[in-house]
């Protein structure tokens, strides 16, 4: 990827944080973590995705993740 494009993405991703903010802050605690934490995860897998010459996405990594508590297809 062009790394031209990826300042504006961080700021992209830095000013829905600051619109959410207020909203995050006013969540139940639990809530709270669970918003950042999705954040962070977000921000790891743009990073790894923007930044990884392989062949192997981030999506098919957190495809197989999910898949371990989804049931079984019948």
């Amino acid at each position: 990827m062009n790394k031209v494009f990826l300042l504006p993405l961080v700021l992209a991703m830095l000013f829905m944080y600051l619109v959410d903010r207020k909203s995050i802050s006013n969540a139940p605690a639990v809530n709270r973590w669970v918003s950042r934490a999705l954040y962070v995860a977000s921000v790891g897998i743009w990073i790894y995705g923007t930044t990884t010459k392989s062949a192997i996405y981030m999506a098919t990594w957190v495809a197989r993740f999910i898949d371990m508590w989804l049931p079984s297809a019948l």
